[in-house]
């Protein structure tokens, strides 16, 4: 059983200040994705920044009238919030050091490599009662939220089959820590994970899993091919790679009433057709132009759950889940054998909204 994380409650985030005071460790193309979306929110300011590479942090720090922190424990006493932005393998000693601080933590995903690491972490924040949230971003894309509400609202009746799709050119060059897959966990902890956190949170925990993989560092080249099933019948495949020229994802569901699909590289991404509908073309979603980027809603809606405003779209817990499941992939994968899950506390399936309020907690 794992640890509970802290429930979400207000925090008391420096009340002398006007402004809350955002700590970045990293100040890679994550750091400075999540530094752009805080410059957008007022009451916000990123205050310090601390990375290995002391160029990189000063960079990103004079872009937002930061300062520079060569200790981590400065920066931790400076701030109000920590946001970690860092590689994989270094989360949970970070995490770790700012729950001994005191501070609210956000931990871009994976939360960590290791179910133990995420164990240790979630025990921490929950011994020093302070929130830990996790980046779980494709949550707070519109398309993939109104794919979830389209099947769990019964557009497309009883789902069935379920693909997904994420790729993208292969991450840094040769000797970079992604090519490190004890580390890093390859392209299944880097893109599938979304996919797989997804599939959690609209279906629950499959029964079983298997995958097939491509891997060679050398030529930086990491691909997979996986699939879930489920107790009640249900099965996804997904599609991970870091062996193409440019990123796109796609998701199609199909159900005893319809079609749902969504492909980013379409003029109109998301489509739902039922069966039975009138017109060749059934139901168009268009998309529309975002005001505000995911990553600037998951982190307002972060702030949001540290302030007690809101309770946690992704919680820590389910982050766990995601990780427990990414790691069985990469066991299946390795073996080429299908790997058995534990069951869940409770049956989970997908379930229309007659049968649940959409956002409900659903059973991890």
């Amino acid at each position: 059983m794992s640890p509970q994380a802290c429930p979400a409650r207000g925090i008391a985030l420096n009340p002398a200040a006007s402004q809350v005071r955002i700590g970045i460790l990293g100040a890679g193309k994550i750091g400075a994705t999540h530094s752009s979306a805080y410059a957008k929110m007022p009451g916000v300011k990123v205050v310090g920044a601390w990375d290995a590479d002391v160029q990189r942090a000063q960079k990103l720090a004079a872009q937002h009238g930061a300062q520079v922190f060569e200790r981590r424990a400065d920066l931790l006493r400076a701030v109000d919030v920590v946001d970690i932005c860092l590689p994989t393998m270094f989360h949970r000693e970070n995490v770790l050091a700012a729950a001994a601080a005191g501070k609210p933590v956000i931990c871009e995903k994976p939360l960590a490599r290791t179910v133990a690491d995420c164990d240790a972490v979630i025990a921490a924040c929950a011994k020093a009662k302070v929130p830990l949230l996790v980046g779980h971003v494709v949550r707070f894309f519109p398309e993939y939220s109104a794919l979830r509400e389209s099947i769990l609202k019964g557009d497309i009746g009883e789902p069935a089959v379920v693909h997904m799709r994420r790729v993208v050119c292969a991450p840094g060059g040769p000797g970079a820590w992604y090519w490190d897959f004890e580390k890093s966990g390859g392209c299944v902890f880097d893109t599938a994970i979304h996919d797989l956190d997804w599939l959690l949170w609209t279906f629950g925990r499959p029964q079983q899993v298997y995958g097939v993989g491509l891997r060679d560092a050398a030529k930086l080249q990491d691909f997979g091919l996986l699939t879930l099933t489920w107790a009640n019948g249900l099965i996804a495949h997904l599609e991970s790679s870091w062996c193409h020229d440019s990123f796109s994802t796609s998701f199609e569901a199909a159900g005893s009433d319809g079609l749902i699909e969504f492909d980013t590289d379409d003029s109109v991404p998301l489509k739902v057709a039922r069966i039975g509908g009138q017109g060749g073309g059934g139901k168009v979603i268009p998309e529309s132009p975002l005001a505000k980027s995911p990553y600037q809603v998951e982190l307002e809606h972060f702030l949001e759950v540290i302030g007690g405003r809101a309770k946690p779209v992704v919680t820590a817990e389910e982050a766990r889940e995601a990780v427990a499941l990414a790691n069985a992939c990469l066991d299946a994968v390795a073996a080429r054998q299908v790997v058995v899950l534990p069951r869940a506390k409770r049956v989970q399936r997908a379930k229309t909204r007659k049968q649940v309020q959409l956002g409900a907690e659903h059973p991890a």
